[in-house]
């Protein structure tokens, strides 16, 4: 059955995209901030995280950037740091040209929305293990029509501008977020393909320990079952970019102390192009022993 308006009943009838103006297109270009990590990608590139877990400086930002990192993330998931110090740290990250990362500590839709609006540029979710939470992270992370995110006008993202148009922000701050939903359990990985194939998914972040750990295998990275894995999950991706006519990337974290087999899934899957590469605290740690064992080896 149809209505008055010719659509089918209890449907509701959607406008064409609103059409942007070369003045806004202009804008736009100039005032959102570029996502370096996927432009790092896309570039056929390895982009790489530098992660705080006790260093909250707004400084850290810089470094990373000096230091050569394309993202900075901030773990919310793993560390006791809040909404302020975030947004701080995020707002840093944008002004020196260095992406600001989020992993939100659950699948809630708000602590997604609510981390976009305060600055990061990419959100790594854990836990998603269905196609009904992949669509979720992008109904929290994408503005109509690919999600539903709510607009908000003035954030650092487009350097609080008051002029941009709302189908401007929708294109240009989309295509400048990334929504990555973690593959960590066994029941992520049996619906990967699934989770995968929902449009406006960025990227798989595969947590590499936490995997390890339900599959049975702590830390065996070279256990044919995690290799397995890794190449069930790059299948996926690979299916879902010819499905949807986009590029579905692959993270992975975890895999620091391991850059021999970071290196070979990079090189054997074209879609592996994000990696975790160290965290504050264990590089703060490693140098602190080198330092002190120099000083305590003199006399």
């Amino acid at each position: 059955m149809t209505t008055a308006n010719g659509h089918a009943n209890g449907s509701v009838a959607t406008a064409a995209p609103a059409k942007i103006s070369a003045e806004q297109r202009a804008l736009a270009e100039e005032v959102v901030r570029p996502n370096f990590v996927k432009r790092t990608m896309l570039a056929d590139k390895l982009a790489h995280s530098f992660g705080m877990r006790i260093a909250f400086s707004t400084e850290m930002p810089l470094i990373a950037k000096r230091a050569g990192y394309t993202a900075l993330l901030m773990n919310l998931e793993h560390m006791a740091m809040g909404m302020e110090t975030m947004k701080d740290i995020a707002v840093a990250c944008l002004n020196v040209g260095i992406t600001p990362m989020v992993v939100v500590p659950t699948t809630a839709p708000d602590w997604i929305s609510r981390s976009l609006d305060a600055g990061a540029q990419a959100i790594v979710v854990p836990h998603v293990n269905n196609v009904e939470q992949a669509r979720m992270c992008v109904g929290a992370s994408k503005f109509p029509p690919l999600g539903h995110r709510s607009v908000t006008m003035v954030t650092a993202m487009t350097q609080y501008t008051t002029s941009l148009s709302y189908a401007a922000i929708a294109e240009y701050v989309n295509n400048n977020v990334l929504i990555f939903p973690m593959i960590e359990t066994q029941e992520g990985l049996a619906n990967v393909e699934e989770i995968a194939a929902v449009p406006g998914i960025d990227a798989l972040f595969i947590g590499c320990a936490d995997l390890c750990m339900e599959l049975g295998i702590p830390g065996q990275y070279d256990n044919p079952v995690f290799r397995s894995a890794v190449d069930k999950v790059a299948k996926a991706a690979a299916a879902a970019a010819e499905l949807n006519g986009a590029p579905v990337f692959i993270g992975l974290g975890g895999l620091e102390p391991r850059p021999d087999l970071l290196e070979h899934f990079v090189k054997t899957y074209p879609m592996i192009r994000f990696a975790m590469a160290g965290r504050d605290i264990a590089l703060l740690l490693g140098a602190m022993q080198k330092q002190a064992a120099a000083f305590n080896s003199i006399i």
